[in-house]
């Protein structure tokens, strides 16, 4: 499985367990809707910097339902 696909199958895992859309993270992230597709699709290889923004923004609301 190319790395593209797996990071993509991580995203969309992580997403999930943290009950968000594919919008919601986009809205958080602050990335286009078609990027989160494009990236768990395994079409899109996110730069470094994506990926932060897509795990800050995953943790950020894994706190808000712990809270």
């Amino acid at each position: 499985m190319p790395v593209e696909s797996r990071a993509g199958a991580s995203l969309a895992a992580l997403r999930a367990h943290a009950g968000m859309s594919q919008q919601a993270l986009a809205d958080r992230a602050g990335a286009p809707l078609s990027t989160v597709v494009g990236v768990e699709q395994g079409a899109i290889e996110p730069p470094a910097s994506l990926v932060a923004r897509f795990a800050a923004a995953i943790a950020a609301q894994l706190r808000e339902e712990g809270e």
